[in-house]
């Protein structure tokens, strides 16, 4: 049932996310350059490839990619409302500092993780309004048809 829950144009919204992300990461990892950050580097270098392998499997629906991809999804519930209490409570001295010493401004970093973040949680509630109503009705279908 997973599978028609997760149907074409969801997958191709979470290769999209995904692929969003591997420009973020590229970006920082440019950043990272510029800013003579090594470890940086490496981190942003890995995740634009770990997204870019999962946007191409999950537009494929490989269902363990699937399966870890919804279950991230979810979670990033967590990750809406820890950026949301940075931004109204402040962002932490240490990652301010990490963000500018890559160039970028820790308001607006935090800011588009909270976007993105946000339509992650979106597509996750996406898929389980789906996969809930499809679920409601094959247990009507399935009720109906044993009462007949």
């Amino acid at each position: 049932m997973w599978q028609v829950a997760f149907h074409r144009p969801l997958a191709a919204a979470v290769a999209a996310l995904y692929a969003f992300g591997v420009g973020l990461a590229v970006t920082a990892a440019v950043a990272s350059v510029a800013h003579q950050s090594p470890v940086d580097l490496a981190t942003f270098s890995a995740v634009a490839v770990v997204l870019a392998l999962g946007a191409a499997l999950v537009w494929r629906r490989v269902r363990w990619v699937v399966a870890l991809s919804l279950i991230v999804l979810g979670g990033q519930v967590a990750a809406m409302i820890g950026s949301a209490w940075e931004l109204a409570t402040g962002i932490s001295s240490f990652k301010a500092s990490q963000l500018t010493a890559l160039g970028f401004d820790p308001t607006w970093a935090v800011t588009i993780n909270l976007i993105y973040s946000s339509v992650a949680f979106g597509l996750f509630c996406w898929f389980a309004l789906r996969w809930l109503k499809l679920r409601r009705t094959s247990k009507s279908l399935s009720s109906s048809s044993m009462g007949a």
